[in-house]
C-alpha cells in the first residue's frame, strides 16, 4: 500500500503518544494482497483523519488499532504499551478501559434505552466508571445534553430514535469515562453535510475537554479540515 502523510500539527514532542505504529502489515489470506500501512504517531489529545477510497484498508487499520485483528507484522503501541503482543483477553480488557469505538452502523443495543446504551461501558470497565467522577447515569445525561439529545428521549429505546440521534448516542457511549483514545469508522456516512459537520465539531470539542485522541476514518477528504493530522491510504500492493 502506498500511503502518504499529508500534514500534521506542530505538536510538542514531550506529549505522551496515544498511538504509535511501525512496519504494520495485514493479510486476510494467502490469495489476497498484503495491506501495508504507514508509520505514524499520534500525541495525546490530538486528532487524526484517515481517508482513502474503498479497498485501501481504512477499517482494517482501525480494527488493528482496536485489537480486534492482529497484524501479520509490525508494531501497534497504545499509551506506551505494545498492544499487539497481548493475548485476546488482555486486548479486550485494555479496549474496555482505554478505547471508545464508534462503529459505522453504531452497534447500539436495540432493546436498551438511550441512557442505558451510553452507560454500558461503565458496566464493562470499573476504570471508566470511576473516571466519570459521579454516577455513570449523571455522566451519561451530561453527554446526552451536550450532544443535543432531548431529555424526553433518554428513556426511549434507541430503535425509536432517528439515525442522527443514534449516531450521537454512539458518540456519547464512546466518550463516557474519558477513554484516552476514540476510534470512529465512517460514522457520518448517512448524514447530510450540515449535520455531518455539526456532529464532528461536537465530537472533537467533547474529546478536547477530556484530552482524548480521535482517529476518524472516512472516504470524504473534505472532512480533513476538522483534524490536526491527515493520512491518505493509497492503493493496495501485492
Amino acid at each position: 500500500m502506498n500511503s502518504q502523510l499529508l500534514s500534521s500539527a506542530d505538536g510538542s514532542i514531550d506529549k505522551p503518544e496515544a498511538i504509535e505504529t511501525s512496519n504494520l502489515t495485514f493479510c486476510w489470506d494467502r490469495l489476497q494482497p498484503t495491506l501495508r500501512f504507514p508509520d505514524f504517531s499520534l500525541p495525546r489529545g490530538e486528532h487524526l483523519f484517515l481517508y482513502g477510497p474503498s479497498g485501501t484498508g481504512k477499517s482494517t487499520l482501525l480494527s488493528l488499532l482496536a485489537g480486534m485483528l492482529s497484524p501479520a507484522s509490525g508494531v501497534v503501541k497504545l499509551l506506551g504499551t505494545e498492544f499487539h503482543r497481548s493475548d485476546a483477553g488482555k486486548r479486550d480488557r485494555f479496549r474496555a478501559d482505554h478505547i471508545g469505538v464508534i462503529f459505522q452502523q453504531f452497534n447500539l443495543v436495540p432493546y436498551l434505552t438511550a441512557e442505558a446504551n451510553v452507560t454500558l461501558p461503565c458496566k464493562l470497565s470499573s476504570r471508566r466508571k470511576s473516571a466519570t467522577g459521579e454516577s455513570p447515569t449523571l455522566a451519561a445525561q451530561r453527554l446526552l445534553s451536550a450532544l443535543a439529545i432531548p431529555e424526553s428521549h433518554w428513556q426511549r429505546k434507541v430503535t425509536q430514535l432517528s439515525i442522527g440521534q443514534q449516531q450521537r448516542i454512539a458518540a456519547a457511549r464512546a466518550l463516557i469515562g474519558a477513554p484516552e483514545i476514540i476510534l470512529a469508522d465512517e460514522p457520518t456516512s448517512a448524514l447530510d453535510s450540515d449535520n455531518r459537520d455539526r456532529f464532528i465539531n461536537l465530537l472533537l470539542a467533547l474529546a478536547g475537554e477530556r484530552n482524548t485522541s480521535v482517529v476518524f476514518v472516512s472516504h470524504d477528504r473534505s472532512l480533513a479540515r476538522h483534524f490536526h493530522h491527515q493520512i491518505e491510504l493509497g492503493q493496495v500492493s501485492a
